[in-house]
């Protein structure tokens, strides 16, 4: 698939003039100085320098598309022929065809967790600390109504595949790596003016003819720069039901459970498995000072929306609602929000590991399926080669290190790549596609 060479984001020199180079990223080499830290961002291994010198308040807004190529491929299939063989197993070991698949990888998916960060925004500018962590547990749970009645499974990423999101709208600047693939682990890092986020998941997962459960294992965390408050939180179990017959539907079970690891605070949101009420998709949750007095209720329905009131207060409040879209639109476009169109939108300037330059998911993106299986196959054997002459591609953004709040050890944001995007030297990055 040939790649465009269109951008509608350009940054911007200190004066407000436009460069002429047409493209979407400034080299540090050039003679536009970006921003003045962007030197000092070369030598320091620090996200938020780099962020500072990618200057996303200099980019003019992108004019982002909002539908995909053409709509979603309609191939018939035996479910249960194609399936049967995989009963009892890993999903996670096993190759599944291109068919079942939706143009984006599990580190655009995890992406995804951010559509609406406006909410870390808002934790981030609020003063009342019981509210801020109302604000991150719906911020938490959202992502289940994103991809509600979406269950065609992400591409896994090949190891040492990388993904980057620049959102002048919304801010922030996230990378993601996969730095596993057997386990699979995907690690993800943002960073905005007031706050950083990141995520290491890794999950388990058990695959019987009527479910298949996700089990993730891995953190997530916030941090706000303003206070220094740390919080970090841990996904339900995801069981997606009726896999071979009968109309596919999902439930969530476990708690969330977010703490402030510097005042002791503590939020709680409840997910109700459909085995224990007909009514599982409403919740519950609640904020808890470190003494474990409760001082903000919260409900809802993890489908749609969140409503909040402190104690002692009679009245409901707001927290967030699932904005209305076309429904026949979404379900023409893989069920997709018009955010996770743009994730896979082509851009120039990306590392060469990027999700978007992968073949099979580009040509799936375009409706031809019988070419992605093809370059999905040949990727496939291509990693196994790498594996077997023991030239595994290396991770190079993210690496093991103990976090000093939880004591877990994970992989965390390195530093580097924002530096080498604004360079555009990514004479490292392996040959993965």
């Amino acid at each position: 698939m040939a790649k465009s060479n269109n951008s509608d984001a350009v940054f911007e020199d200190p004066t407000g003039e436009e460069s002429d180079s047409g493209d979407s990223f400034v080299s540090v080499d050039s003679q536009i100085d970006i921003n003045p830290l962007a030197s000092a961002a070369m030598s320091h291994p620090d996200g938020f320098l780099e962020f500072q010198s990618l200057n996303l308040q200099g980019m003019k807004e992108r004019k982002r598309r909002i539908t995909l190529p053409v709509p979603k491929h309609d191939v018939q299939l035996n479910l249960w022929k194609t399936l049967r063989a995989f009963i009892g197993k890993d999903l996670t070991r096993v190759a599944i065809p291109v068919h079942f698949n939706e143009p984006l990888t599990f580190i655009q998916r995890l992406a995804e967790d951010l559509e609406y960060s406006e909410l870390l925004d808002k934790a981030a500018d609020e003063e009342d600390p019981h509210l801020k962590m109302m604000y991150l547990l719906v911020f938490s749970a959202i992502p289940f109504a994103c991809i509600t009645k979406r269950y065609s499974k992400p591409f896994n990423p090949l190891l040492a595949e990388t993904y980057e999101v620049l959102r002048e709208d919304k801010g922030f600047a996230c990378i993601g790596e996969q730095v596993s693939h057997h386990p699979p682990v995907t690690c993800l890092h943002a960073e905005h003016e007031k706050w950083t986020f990141w995520q290491e998941y890794k999950m388990d997962s058990k695959f019987r003819p009527t479910f298949f459960k996700i089990i993730p294992t891995g953190s997530v965390h916030f941090k706000i720069r303003s206070t220094g408050e740390h919080f970090s939180w841990k996904k339900p179990t995801t069981t997606i039901h009726n896999i071979i017959l009968g109309q596919l539907w999902n439930d969530q079970e476990g708690t969330i459970t977010i703490t402030n690891h510097k005042t002791g605070d503590q939020g709680c949101l409840n997910f109700v498995p459909y085995k224990t009420t007909k009514h599982f998709t409403k919740i519950k949750g609640e904020v808890t000072d470190r003494d474990g007095t409760t001082k903000v209720q919260l409900k809802g329905d993890w489908t749609s929306h969140y409503n909040y009131r402190k104690v002692g207060e009679e009245a409901w409040n707001e927290a967030w609602k699932l904005p209305a879209e076309i429904a026949e639109d979404k379900k023409k476009y893989y069920g997709f929000s018009t955010f996770a169109i743009q994730l896979n939108e082509e851009e120039e300037g990306v590392a060469p590991t990027d999700s978007r330059n992968r073949p099979d998911q580009r040509w799936l993106e375009h409706g031809d399926v019988d070419g992605a299986a093809e370059e999905k196959l040949r990727l496939e054997e291509k990693q196994r080669a790498r594996r077997k002459a023991a030239k595994n591609a290396e991770p190079q953004w993210f690496a093991m290190k103990e976090d000093p709040d939880t004591h877990e050890q994970y992989h965390m944001y390195s530093g580097g790549y924002w530096t080498a995007k604004l360079k555009q030297d990514f004479s490292n990055s392996p040959d993965i596609f």
